[in-house]
């Protein structure tokens, strides 16, 4: 990444990371969880949104294009509540806030040509977490050193469970640990609750070391993909070396060697890949029950109310047809229990990306990174998550632009605006 000289720059590269910082915390960070927290994470939405608006009102963006799609966004987004039955302030916290904060940075960050640091900086922390895991989990989780290891409660579902801390930069969850093949694994969580967090927060990480980035690091790609493979993780697993395929293919496609040849053994090497990690989860713990549970759930009550849903934030309505009892009430299929609860009116801000990247000028540099953002949210509960809503926020910018545009994508103007 170029250096950051004027105070301006300054200000964008500051400001990127206190926003990348407030999204993370947003999530299911285990800070939020432990005994004696104090901050509710929604407080870290209403910063988000705080911060969006003065961003626009100090850096003068009023660019009319722009503002006009987001006012459209936030408009279509408002109708939905005269349409289904929901909780309005859970709606407007959960979705709508995050949401319109995430489009309205991402907005003023590309208005100045600085989107390079949001992205910079995501990387750069992920890098950083990535790193700090895996030595406490290698030395503290496998190896039994207690370095700096606090023993803990904190509070999932209402209920308390005991972690071990270390120095507060790591978690170990016993109650992730789980038996595969009839051997007790422990998982590395990072700084999350559970390992999916951590899985999609890696796997975001490792989107834009692979396809944002102009050069490669080997070091820093590799360094995500050890942790990953820590995480245990089957959608870590499938996801990670899909990501990598379509790496690999995209750069095979601008070698201009590119053949059927080529693509057919790949693709039938990691479909065996996820046949022998989907036989291995089966064997290993109730998730991939769960996953199939709550695909039943979901389209079942979605095709009852196709349009909207059966209200946003009514979770209730999936919980009563679970078909077994679950240890906490959690949903895992994201796609799905967006449409039963928002209908197809909600899922169509995260599917009109995907399907218009198809007929984009620089389709072959979007696609990869859309088909992942798809299939994160098809297989993760995490529509309102504010990491994933910028990253749709970020997606939504790219292929619009590039349509208006003709290419803007991979042009120069845009790829030294996107690209670092």
């Amino acid at each position: 990444m170029k250096s950051i000289k004027s105070a301006g720059d300054r200000f964008f590269a500051v400001m990127a990371y206190i926003i990348v910082i407030l999204s993370i915390m947003s999530t299911t960070v285990m800070w939020n969880y432990l005994k004696g927290a104090f901050i509710p994470i929604g407080t870290y939405r209403y910063l988000l949104l705080a911060i969006s608006l003065l961003l626009v009102l100090v850096t003068n963006s009023y660019n009319f294009k722009d503002l006009s799609f987001i006012t459209l966004i936030i408009c279509y987004l408002l109708v939905f509540i005269f349409f289904s039955q929901i909780n309005p302030f859970k709606y407007f916290s959960n979705l709508c806030m995050p949401l319109t904060a995430s489009l309205l940075i991402v907005f003023v960050y590309y208005q100045h040509g600085k989107g390079n640091l949001l992205l910079a900086s995501y990387a750069n922390i992920v890098l950083i977490v990535a790193g700090v895991s895996l030595f406490f989990y290698f030395f503290g989780s496998i190896l039994g050193l207690r370095i700096g290891a606090i023993d803990t409660n904190y509070y999932w579902a209402d209920n308390p469970h005991f972690t071990t801390s270390y120095c507060y930069l790591y978690f170990h969850q016993p109650l992730q640990d789980q038996i595969y093949l009839g051997h007790h694994v422990i998982r590395n969580t990072g700084i999350f609750t559970e390992a999916p967090g951590y899985t999609l927060f890696l796997l975001n990480g490792l989107i834009i070391e692979l396809f944002v980035k102009k050069s490669k690091t080997f070091w820093r790609i590799g360094l995500i993909l050890v942790t990953l493979l820590t995480t245990l993780s089957a959608t870590a697993i499938l996801l990670g070396a899909l990501a990598v395929l379509l790496s690999f293919l995209q750069y095979l496609q601008a070698q201009g060697k590119l053949n059927l040849k080529i693509v057919i053994p790949v693709f039938l090497l990691l479909l065996v890949l996820g046949v022998i990690v989907i036989r291995i989860r089966k064997s290993g713990g109730s998730s991939y029950s769960v996953r199939v549970d709550d695909l039943r759930i979901g389209l079942t009550l979605w095709s009852q109310n196709p349009v909207f849903g059966v209200g946003f934030g009514n979770e209730g309505a999936l919980i009563k047809m679970f078909a077994f009892h679950r240890a906490n009430n959690g949903l895992s299929m994201g796609l799905t229990t967006l449409m039963a609860t928002g209908g197809l009116y909600l899922a169509l801000y995260f599917l009109v990306p995907f399907f218009t990247t198809l007929f984009a000028p620089s389709r072959r540099y979007l696609l990869p990174i859309s088909i992942l953002l798809l299939l994160e949210i098809i297989i993760s509960n995490i529509s309102t998550n504010p990491v994933y809503l910028m990253a749709m926020a970020l997606l939504w910018y790219a292929v619009l632009n590039d349509i208006r545009e003709q290419g803007a994508f991979a042009g120069t103007n845009y790829y030294t605006s996107l690209y670092f």
